[in-house]
């Protein structure tokens, strides 16, 4: 018999990249295999097929905007730099010293025109190549060689959406375009509440330890059922809610993207109230003069007042990025029951009016003693311990399967507690671990 502790034969092969995985002992249309959450093997899997061979979310441009500034970054689990050059180029660098593999560099980020590490001085510019090597007559001739071969590793594709920044460790694939399809919509959605069209996010990140699978905190992001219950404290003490989240009274959706993308859109209730703000608070628009004046100025009152009514996106972009309305959310995989996420505030470029509320928004639903973050970190812990109990191998992802409608703008569904943002995360991620490796 199968258990979740001794998943699906085929599952036990996904650490050897010569067979197939056999995605169908672990996704079907309707539930997923439990083992998908707990096998370390599985994970590993994920780690080569997702965050190797994939479109990884590693930073946006803004975090490091002046020649020399850096951050560090994951993809997966490799350490990378994110810096950008004297040329003004942003790059993605393996953070990992070309001579013994010491990780180069520990600081979160700064600014830097070169790196030094810590272990036998070599200097690597903050571009890539090594500029320096101390007490380098010990390689004698073969110096200059060494010098031009051992720089630090690049990503082998890097992109950029609208200051977005993609990476990609495999020198071959769809491009960045191909890979974010409709998700588009959903980041020019959030730059339409910028007068600027941009995003400036100097804040930082707030860092949740999270005992749970990397999946469940992503899939938990556009999951528009557990609203009522998971944080019920919190609709309990704010009054008024932005929307109901009885599905019976709201027209909001639910909607899979297509290539593992998917959101929850309030634009259809929100359009339908016709109110600005609705999303922030019900703000009037007269706490915000400056603001609004800014944005009239850029699109004119007309799209001004529709951006905000409609507000910002709620997107999931496969497989590591979370437009959380005016916060962004990624993760870093530690193991298979094990994440960080990171969230930092959306803030607008042009803005500062609203940026200083949002600051205050983003401490009180995502900080420490945040009233959502909390909640979902304390569900994510008890469903993977829950995954330890005997019972079903399979857990049920069927909810509106029946009711799901095919249109132009992906597969949606007018009942906000549907599981078809879930089913179109499976769908992608059985498709890309059951590519040959």
């Amino acid at each position: 018999m199968t258990t979740l502790d001794n998943p699906p034969a085929e599952t036990t092969e996904a650490a050897n990249p010569t067979n197939t995985f056999d995605v169908e002992a672990l996704v079907r249309p309707d539930r997923v295999h439990g083992s998908v959450y707990t096998s370390p093997e599985i994970f590993r899997r994920e780690l080569e097929q997702i965050f190797r061979k994939g479109w990884v979310y590693v930073a946006h441009d803004s975090e490091v905007p002046e020649p020399g500034d850096y951050i560090t970054r994951m993809m997966g689990q490799e350490p990378v730099i994110v810096a950008r050059g004297k040329d003004g180029q942003v790059r993605v660098l393996a953070n990992r010293c070309a001579h013994r593999g010491n990780r180069l560099c520990n600081a979160e980020q700064g600014n830097a025109t070169s790196f030094r590490c810590p272990y036998h001085g070599w200097t690597f510019s903050n571009e890539g190549p090594l500029v320096a090597v101390p007490m380098r007559n010990g390689y004698a001739d073969r110096y200059d060689s060494l010098r031009g071969e051992l720089g630090l590793t690049p990503a082998a594709r890097v992109d950029t959406y609208r200051g977005f920044v993609f990476a990609s460790l495999a020198p071959t694939g769809i491009s960045l375009l191909e890979h974010l399809g409709r998700s588009t919509d959903a980041i020019d959605r959030l730059l339409a509440l910028s007068p600027a069209g941009e995003l400036q996010l100097g804040a930082g990140h707030m860092k949740h330890f999270q005992n749970c699978n990397w999946k469940m905190v992503m899939e938990n992001n556009v999951d528009g059922y557990h609203a009522l219950f998971t944080h019920k404290s919190v609709y309990d003490a704010v009054r008024p809610a932005k929307v109901s989240h009885q599905p019976a009274k709201v027209k909001v959706l639910v909607r899979d993207l297509g290539g593992g993308h998917s959101e929850i859109d309030y634009s259809e209730e929100y359009e339908k109230l016709d109110e600005e703000f609705v999303w922030f608070g019900r703000s009037p628009r007269e706490k915000l003069p400056a603001y609004v004046s800014a944005m009239e100025a850029a699109y004119g009152p007309e799209r001004t007042h529709h951006s905000l009514v409609v507000g910002p996106p709620h997107t999931l972009i496969f497989p590591n990025l979370f437009l959380a309305e005016m916060n962004i959310m990624t993760v870093d995989l530690l193991a298979a029951d094990r994440t960080v996420a990171y969230t930092t505030p959306a803030l607008l470029k042009g803005a500062p009016e609203l940026n200083s509320k949002m600051l205050r928004r983003t401490e009180g639903a995502m900080g420490p003693a945040g009233f959502l973050i909390a909640d979902d970190g304390e569900i994510g812990f008890r469903n993977q311990r829950g995954l330890a109990a005997r019972g079903s191998e399979w857990l049920q992802l069927s909810r509106g399967l029946e009711s799901d409608l095919d249109n132009e703008t992906g597969t949606v569904n007018y009942d906000k507690s549907s599981e078809t943002p879930q089913r179109g995360f499976w769908r992608e991620w059985a498709r890309v671990m059951g590519a040959s490796a």
